[in-house]
């Protein structure tokens, strides 16, 4: 048995990036992606020309949501478990903390590449259907009561009026029935009732006779859920979703999402660094403290992200399992490629003395673990789904059930994403064995990204053709390029990210306990 390790054998201030065996690496990665972005950024410009029947931008702006999503997931995965370790107070993972940190900081950066989804009008009514459905819904509802306005306000000025002569008959007819039922006091109660009633119903139409401005609004709103009656139909689902689904609510919830995940990972990030200068044990505590609290944050914030940006892409269709089915894959996905990063940097000469086989043993177990519940939960939203047999819910796997998507869906997300690395990480050896795990971290990247665009590229064939193609030709080209310029972005950030601080913790009161880690 090996002698334990001390932290006071190791550097105070922990271990830099070497740039000279990185730098090349960083600066390939920014350059293809800028270069990549350029060309997406000339082809989106001149796309508003129609190739055949769909228009370039608008299979675009599906490759663009494509390739940030699957990136974002990959960032987000790393602020998961950042907070995890801090909330559990993990001592085993100190040694790749910072990696998670670093993974996790690249978050705001991704989401304000997706800006072009936020800003452009083209990519937004592309993906998001409700998008210019309300937009031409209002509009309708603002020229149908322009159209009515005077008609129904002389209409409900006649229904007052006769109203008014009723009521005043009414009383008259009450007050001489009243006189001659005497002490009938059931007679009597049964005649005010009857006023009283009426006496209501005429206080409605009173109310009813609204300003212009409300009664425009009134008019809005009918035509809105009911449509003119005649050639036009309202829409009463997305109406009664308005109030959630808005341009501007939307918009200000993208703002939100930037500064709650951001701010999570950079205050979590900025007390690690300060304590690796101080030694102070207090920031410990503070990030496990906060990481209580931080995790609803990040829950709500991940949750709400990917409905508005997914689930949403058909906003008929809804799933209570959504958000966690998406956290799911990126906590799978994000730990994979931390065992990639780790093993790359162990092999430009960093972490020496510092990593054990028995890190990636624990990696290789929270990467298993993350497999089977990804698994459980697809299974669960598929079973449940397809057994209540509701239209509205069926829609997104009938579509993904048909022609080719079928095919890969049983290939690629039921043996890939689940059995494959279900059986090859059971073997304890392989955990243990870095090669094999780059080789499952690999694959299970590969995964996600068919994961991803299972769950994107269907919507695009159905929304762009009216259902007339599930694939469009020459579309994965965009995709393609998508890919190459947010994980060029990403990779660049990522590296400039790690030499920012020491690689790993070095005044961790728990060091040494990560340090001489056995399980």
């Amino acid at each position: 048995m090996s002698a334990l390790k001390s932290a006071d054998d190791f550097p105070k201030d922990g271990e830099a990036l070497n740039q000279s065996k990185t730098g090349l690496l960083k600066m390939a990665f920014l350059f293809v992606g800028v270069a990549a972005l350029l060309l997406f950024a000339i082809l989106a410009m001149t796309g508003g020309g129609e190739d055949g029947e769909v228009s370039r931008r608008s299979m675009m702006a599906y490759s663009w949501l494509f390739a940030v999503m699957f990136f974002l997931t990959l960032a987000v995965g790393g602020i998961f478990w950042t907070l995890v370790h801090n909330a559990t107070n993990s001592g085993w993972g100190v040694l790749v903390r910072r990696l998670m940190e670093n993974l996790g900081s690249v978050t705001p950066w991704i989401l304000l590449l997706g800006l072009p989804l936020v800003l452009s009008s083209d990519f937004k009514n592309a993906l998001w259907e409700w998008i210019p459905e309300q937009a031409a819904l209002v509009e309708g509802g603002e020229k149908y009561a322009e159209a009515h306005l005077e008609s129904e306000k002389a209409k409900r000025a006649k229904e007052l009026q006769t109203a008014k002569t009723d009521f005043k008959t009414l009383e008259k007819v009450t007050a001489s029935a009243i006189t001659k039922a005497g002490k009938n006091k059931g007679e009597v109660s049964f005649l005010n009732e009857r006023l009283s009633h009426s006496k209501t119903k005429l206080a409605e139409l009173e109310e009813g006779q609204l300003d212009d401005k409300a009664l425009t609004s009134e008019l809005q709103v009918h035509f809105m859920r009911h449509g003119d009656g005649e050639h036009v139909h309202g829409n009463p689902l997305l109406y009664h979703k308005s109030g959630y689904l808005n341009i501007s609510s939307w918009t200000l919830r993208y703002i939100l999402y930037v500064l709650g995940l951001g701010g999570v990972i950079y205050t979590l990030r900025k007390w690690s660094v300060a304590q690796d200068k101080s030694g102070d044990p207090k920031y410990t505590l503070m990030m496990r403290r906060w990481s209580c609290g931080f995790i609803a944050i990040f829950g709500i914030c991940w949750t709400f992200l990917v409905v508005d940006w997914l689930m949403v892409l058909d906003y008929t269709w809804f799933s209570t399992m959504w958000g966690v089915y998406l956290f799911a894959g990126s906590a799978v996905s994000s730990m994979a490629l931390l065992v990639a990063i780790l093993t790359y940097l162990r092999s430009t000469g960093h972490f020496k003395d510092t990593i054990t086989m028995e890190h990636y043993h624990l990696m290789g177990k929270l990467m298993h673990s993350f497999v089977i519940f990804w698994a459980y939960i697809a299974f669960s939203q598929y079973f449940l789904i397809w057994y209540a047999n509701i239209t509205e819910e069926t829609k997104f796997y009938l579509l993904r059930n048909t022609d080719f998507f079928n095919s890969y869906t049983v290939i690629l997300l039921v043996i890939g994403h689940f059995f494959i690395p279900f059986a090859a990480l059971l073997v304890r050896q392989v955990k243990k064995t870095p090669k094999l795990m780059v080789a499952i971290a690999a694959w299970l990247l590969l995964m996600q990204i068919a994961d991803i665009y299972w769950i994107i590229i269907p919507e695009r064939g159905v929304s762009l053709t009216g259902g007339a193609q599930m694939i469009i030709p020459g579309a994965i080209w965009f995709d393609l390029l998508a890919f190459i310029a947010v994980g060029g972005i990403f990779g660049f950030l990522l590296l400039r990210s790690f030499g920012k601080s020491s690689l790993y913790p070095s005044q961790d009161p728990r060091l040494e306990e990560s340090l001489n880690v056995v399980n």
